[in-house]
């Protein structure tokens, strides 16, 4: 009983961590969503809290965006179709209409969604962000003890991953670090699968970390992920001679591929009809770690950092901080041994393409498949990870003594870079950095240097102790374990915001309004200070802004013709992964079926009518607005992209009444009779019902955007469906009356 209370210290020890580090969501309340940057920085939520905030609400990180404009919302998605039993989901608030399932980063089918099912979505958003340390930390302990380390090593192992400056960096997005904290999990499985009698435990572990990260939501990690254990594997397994196949080798990848293959088939079939472009990026900067900024291994904030709005390094801080705290990298440094040789290859391959040079740029040049498409500052994940097993090494060598030579160097390593970041500041012309800048430097030195002459007295008075003396040295090494928990928290809390429950996605004046109008529309704004995109699927109104990674080519094309005013679909179009259409008076615009204008200025155009304002932001309706369906009286044959969007902007052509299709069909070419008429009878995400009456066989036009997964049927026969006006549906409909009905499936 006692070996077993012993057994769990390290894991109540890594779990009073974690919650010192929430400590303000365990006994205040307040959620570490940075939901004060939305309310903060965005209208209508600075009107709503005029108020109370005149001045406007202060938001810790401006950096930190992304949460609340992509990974909430899409979750609370795809948790509300998963409460209604679908998963096959489209997502219609966001570029007027796009895959759910097909976009990894919603994380529709993770495990521990479990959560929103039992929790309300901010405290399950919130034990979902507090589960990644929490099991980084665990798991990482588990296969360090497995590896034969001590437990204070292991811990120091398991507090780096936890906390590290990428765990830290991209904490509240709640994907990046959920997919790589299940690898150590999955490299143990695998150990504990070639080793054990009773493998059933261990092949469902495998089973489930592998599907985990998988469903975690980010692909580049994942395949990172997917590298580095299959360098893992190779590894071990070299001197093992496979003589036939066994369970392991083809049962379980074939299970894994059929669970994952909701997501992963929607993804692969998705990337063809998309605009990524591969590598496009590479040239720019910050797509590399810079030479400069690999000091952010031992000063972490030498460029100044976002949350004190004084950083001053290159493109975006997150992608450059691979921190695991200064006695960290000492650790680390020290831990490096023909035993750690792996973990130091991956290290060294990773910080090869990662680091800006010519070898890293090679991907790129020769646009290598799937690796020309991932930003190489995201290795710093792996690098984090396998720098923090490194550092267990290094405290289980200082333990028992066994090497003090790799302790020697480490400290000279490190005394180099803290010599050299001092000259910087006493020299600041020498390395280019202006005088405003210095105080910034000067200041962020400070706790890193004291960091460092402390572990130096620690670690060279464990040195010179016996070897014998294992208690004293465990004591020292603890000590270690806690000042390197004390860095890496600080560090944590200076970016991380925590925030208020009732800043979450709070339910404005215009928002409520915009939740009570009858379905379906859209909505637009003409400031990006307004409701950023996909921020509007939290509360169910759709938008034909957008903001991804992925998103359909040709409605980029259509987008580019309709903000270029012409008739225009030549690359580059201008857009980085956000979509936000504002040219309103387009021809093009009147097809999206947009019905509310938000603006923060007067639109002065008899079109537009004035409907609300809440504080700065106005709210404008179409009186033009397309209805979502409607039959078409004149329906115009062209097979040609550019031809078509020439035809939109012609005098002839009539939004509402004219059609163009890009296959053959015939069908009545005369006005639409009094009595014709298309209703919608049901509208869901995945669903339409459409009650049709005609005179004669007709275009029924649907203002949703088209996919090959939309199944039509007309009383209860199959349809076909077919492209109408570029991007949207259309189905021929027989005279008579009849219920047509569409499903994403």
């Amino acid at each position: 009983m006692k070996k077993k209370i012993l057994g769990l210290l390290p894991f109540i020890f890594i779990l009073i961590i974690v919650g010192i580090f929430f400590r303000q969501t365990l006994f205040f309340g307040k959620l570490p969503i940075p939901s004060d940057a939305l309310v903060g920085m965005y209208h209508p939520y600075l009107d709503y809290i005029a108020k109370e905030y005149s001045a406007g609400l202060p938001f810790k990180n401006f950096l930190i965006t992304d949460p609340v404009r992509q990974q909430i919302p899409w979750r609370k998605l795809a948790i509300e179709a998963l409460r209604k039993g679908d998963i096959n989901t489209w997502n219609p608030y966001s570029f007027s209409g796009t895959p759910l399932l097909a976009n990894i980063q919603s994380g529709s089918l993770y495990p521990l969604n479990f959560l929103f099912i039992l929790f309300p979505f901010p405290i399950a958003w919130t034990i979902l962000i507090i589960s990644q340390p929490l099991l980084a930390g665990f798991f990482l302990f588990l296969f360090l003890r497995h590896k034969q380390l001590d437990p204070v090593s292991s811990l120091v192992g398991s507090v780096c991953f936890g906390f590290s400056g990428f765990s830290i960096a991209w904490l509240t997005w709640g994907t990046i670090l959920s997919t790589i904290l299940w690898l150590p999990l999955l490299l143990l499985s695998f150990e504990k699968i070639h080793e054990i009698s009773r493998k059933t435990l261990w092949r469902l572990l495998f089973i489930f970390s592998l599907i985990s990260s998988f469903f975690a939501g980010h692909i580049q990690i994942f395949l990172y992920c997917m590298f580095v254990f299959g360098a893992y594997v190779i590894w071990i397994q070299r001197g093992v001679r496979i003589k036939r196949l066994y369970l392991m080798h083809v049962v379980i990848p074939f299970i894994i591929l059929i669970i994952t293959a909701p997501v992963w088939f929607r993804f692969i079939s998705f990337l063809p009809y998309t605009s990524r472009i591969v590598g496009a990026a590479w040239k720019a900067e910050g797509f590399f770690i810079t030479l400069p900024h690999l000091i952010q291994f031992v000063i972490p904030d030498y460029f100044g950092n976002p949350a004190t709005l004084n950083y001053w390094g290159i493109w975006n801080y997150g992608e450059m901080i691979g921190y695991i705290g200064v006695i960290g990298l000492f650790l680390a440094i020290a831990g490096i041994s023909a035993r750690s040789a792996f973990w130091v290859v991956i290290v060294g391959v990773s910080l090869l393409f990662a680091v800006d040079s010519p070898i890293a740029r090679l991907p790129f040049r020769f646009q290598i498949p799937v690796i020309s498409s991932l930003q190489p500052t995201r290795l710093l994940a792996i690098i984090d990870m396998c720098l923090s097993i490194l550092a267990a090494y290094g405290t289980a060598a200082l333990i028992t003594g066994e090497k003090k030579k790799p302790m020697i160097i480490a400290g000279i390593v490190l005394l180099i870079a803290f010599v050299g970041a001092w000259i910087s500041v006493l020299v600041p012309a020498s390395f280019g950095i202006s005088v405003e800048h210095i105080t910034v430097v000067k200041r962020n030195l400070m706790l890193p240097s004291a960091m460092f002459a402390v572990a130096m007295v620690i670690i060279g008075g464990v040195m010179v102790l016996k070897k014998s003396w294992v208690s004293i040295r465990y004591g020292g090494a603890f000590i270690l374990l806690i000042l390197l928990s004390f860095e890496l928290i600080r560090f944590g809390w200076k970016f991380t915001p925590f925030t208020d429950a009732g800043l979450f996605f709070p339910k404005t004046e215009i928002i409520t309004f915009l939740e009570k109008q009858p379905k379906p529309f859209r909505i637009t704004s003409t400031d990006d200070r307004i409701m950023p995109p996909n921020v509007n699927s939290f509360y169910g109104i759709e938008s034909i802004s957008g903001y991804d990674p992925l998103y359909d080519s040709r409605y980029e094309k259509f987008i580019a013709a309709m903000e270029r005013g012409e008739a225009n679909i030549t690359p580059p179009y201008g857009f980085n992964r956000i979509i936000s259409p504002k040219n309103i008076t387009s021809p093009l615009f009147k097809l999206l079926g947009v019905r509310f204008i938000l603006s923060l200025s007067d639109i002065n155009d008899v079109r537009f009518k004035k409907i609300m304002q809440e504080g700065q932001t106005r709210v404008y309706e179409d009186t033009e607005f397309l209805p979502r369906v409607y039959l078409l009286e004149q329906v115009e044959f062209i097979p040609d992209e550019l031809k078509i969007i020439q035809t939109f902007y012609s005098p002839s052509f009539s939004p509402g009444i004219s059609g163009i299709v890009e296959e053959q069909i015939s069908v009545a070419g005369d006005p639409v009779e009094s009595n014709e008429k298309a209703d919608i009878v049901v509208y869901s995400d995945n669903q339409i019902d459409i009650s049709v009456w005609v005179n004669k066989k007709r275009v029924l036009f649907i203002g949703n955007i088209f996919h090959k997964n939309w199944k039509a049927t007309i009383d209860k026969d199959k349809l076909p469906i077919f492209r109408a006006n570029y991007i949207f549906m259309g189905v021929v409909v027989p005279e008579g009356a009849h219920s047509v009905q569409l499903r994403y499936e």
